[in-house]
C-alpha cells in the first residue's frame, strides 16, 4: 500500500511539472478586488430626478401664488384721505393717502423683479399698468400745484416741499435699486414724495405755506388735467387701429389699465379740489358741470371687463373696450375745456 501511494504522488507531481501554467499577471488581483463589490448609480439618479420633480412642483407654485396673493387692483371710488385738519389741503391729503396705500398697504408692481414672487404682475398682469397710470396722473397735480396753487404769484418763490414731492413722483414707476446702477427705487421715491406733501400740507395748516384757491389757479390744474386726459384718448385712438393688424392685441389690456388708474386717480384727486376750491366753484356756477366731469371719470375707472377686447367699433359680437374708455375719458376732458373756458371770463 505504501509502495503504491508513494507511485502514485510521483507520478501527479511529474504531471505538474510537465503541464504548463498560463502566465500570471501581478496587478490582476489589485484589478479584480473592487469588481467584487460593483456601483451602481441608481441612487444618484434618483436624486435628481426628485430635484427636477421638486424645481417643476415648487416654483410655479412660488410664482402663482405670489402673485394671486399680491394682485389688487382698488378702484374703490369711496376712497377718502383722513381728515387733515382746519386750513390744510385735502387735495394734498388725498395724493399722499393714495401713494400711502399702493405703496405701503398694497404693493409696488411695476419695478417686481424677476426672481420676486410677485413677478408674473409686472411682465403678465394688469396691476402695474393700473399702478403706473395712477402715479402718473398724481405726478401731473403735483406739478401743477407746485407751479401755481403753491405760491402766492408767479414770481414767488416755489415750495421746497413741493419741489421735492414733484421731483419724487416724476420716478419712473419701474425703478428698481438697479437702473443700471445703484439707484433708490421708485416706491422709495414715492415714500419721500409722500413725506415732503405731508410736511407741506402741515405747514398750509400753519399758515406758513401757501394754498391759493384763486380762480386762475383751478384754470391751470383742471387745463393741466384736460390735456393729460387728451394724451390718454389719442393714445387709445392710435391702439384701436393698431389692434386691427394682429390677431391677438397683447397691448390693449396693458393700455388699458393704465388709462383706467390715470383716470381713477383723477377722479379720486379732482373730487379733493372741489371741496379745496369750493367757493370758487359756486361763485363761476360750474357745479353741475364739474359734477358731470366727475361722473364721466368714475365711469372710466369702474369699468372691469373680464377679457379687454380691442376689437372693430363696430363689431356684431365682440365689444371693443378701448373705445368704451375713451368715450368716458373724452366726455369728461370736453367737461373740463368747458369750465376752464367759464373760469377764463
Amino acid at each position: 500500500m505504501d509502495f503504491g501511494q508513494r507511485v502514485r504522488h510521483s507520478l501527479a507531481g511529474l504531471k505538474r511539472m510537465v503541464t504548463p501554467r498560463p502566465p500570471q499577471d501581478p496587478f490582476a488581483a489589485a484589478e479584480a478586488a473592487p469588481a467584487a463589490a460593483p456601483v451602481t448609480t441608481k441612487p444618484k439618479q434618483r436624486w435628481q430626478g426628485w430635484a427636477i420633480a421638486a424645481v417643476l412642483v415648487v416654483v410655479p407654485i412660488y410664482y402663482i401664488f405670489g402673485a394671486v396673493l399680491t394682485h389688487r387692483i382698488n378702484d374703490d371710488l369711496n376712497f377718502k384721505a383722513d381728515d387733515p385738519g382746519p386750513g390744510a389741503s385735502r387735495t394734498i391729503a388725498v395724493i399722499a393717502g393714495l401713494i400711502d396705500r399702493e405703496i405701503n398697504q398694497t404693493a409696488w408692481a411695476p419695478n417686481t423683479q424677476p426672481f420676486q414672487p410677485a413677478a408674473l404682475l409686472r411682465y403678465g398682469g394688469n396691476m402695474a399698468n393700473f399702478q403706473s397710470g395712477m402715479v402718473k396722473a398724481l405726478s401731473n397735480i403735483t406739478v401743477e400745484i407746485e407751479s401755481y396753487v403753491g405760491r402766492s404769484r408767479g414770481t414767488s418763490a416755489a415750495d421746497p416741499d413741493l419741489g421735492r414731492a414733484r421731483q419724487g413722483l416724476s420716478r419712473q414707476p419701474d425703478t428698481w435699486l438697479l437702473d443700471p446702477w445703484p439707484t433708490s427705487s421708485a416706491d422709495q421715491e414715492y415714500r419721500k414724495a409722500r413725506t415732503a406733501l405731508i410736511a407741506y400740507n402741515a405747514r398750509v395748516a400753519d399758515g406758513r405755506a401757501v394754498f391759493d384757491v384763486r380762480s386762475d389757479n383751478l384754470q391751470a390744474l383742471l387745463a393741466r388735467s384736460a390735456l393729460d386726459l387728451g394724451s390718454s384718448s389719442d393714445a387709445l385712438e392710435k391702439q384701436i387701429g393698431a389692434g386691427r393688424k394682429v390677431f391677438i392685441d397683447r397691448r390693449a389690456d396693458k393700455l388699458f389699465y393704465f388709462v383706467k388708474g390715470q383716470s381713477y386717480a383723477y377722479f379720486i384727486a379732482l373730487r379733493a379740489v372741489r371741496e379745496d376750491f369750493k367757493d370758487v366753484i359756486v361763485e363761476r356756477r360750474v357745479a353741475t358741470l364739474y359734477d358731470a366731469m366727475l361722473a364721466d371719470l368714475a365711469t372710466a375707472a369702474s369699468l372691469q371687463p373680464l377679457i379687454v377686447q380691442n376689437a372693430s367699433p363696430n363689431a356684431l359680437l365682440m365689444p371693443n373696450h378701448l373705445s368704451t374708455e375713451g368715450f368716458y375719458l373724452l366726455r369728461a376732458r370736453s367737461k373740463l375745456r368747458e369750465i376752464t373756458d367759464i373760469l377764463q371770463r
